[in-house]
C-alpha cells in the first residue's frame, strides 16, 4: 500500500506541474484583467483539489 501512495504522490506532482503550465500558457498568451486572472487561478486550484481528492479516495489501476 505504501508504494501506491508514493506513486500517487509522484503522479499528483506531475499533474500539478502540468496545471501550472496551463496557467503559464494562458497568462502568456491572453491579456487578462485582474478578476479574470484570479478566476483562472481559482478554477485551476479547484481542479488540483478535485484531483487530490480523487487520488486520496481511489486506488491506482
Amino acid at each position: 500500500m505504501r508504494i501506491q501512495e508514493e506513486i500517487k504522490k509522484e503522479l499528483l506532482k506531475e499533474v500539478y506541474g502540468n496545471i501550472d503550465n496551463i496557467y503559464d500558457f494562458v497568462s502568456l498568451r491572453f491579456s487578462l484583467d485582474k478578476p479574470c486572472d484570479e478566476a483562472v487561478i481559482k478554477k485551476l486550484n479547484e481542479l488540483k483539489d478535485v484531483l487530490y481528492k480523487v487520488s486520496s479516495l481511489s486506488d491506482l489501476n
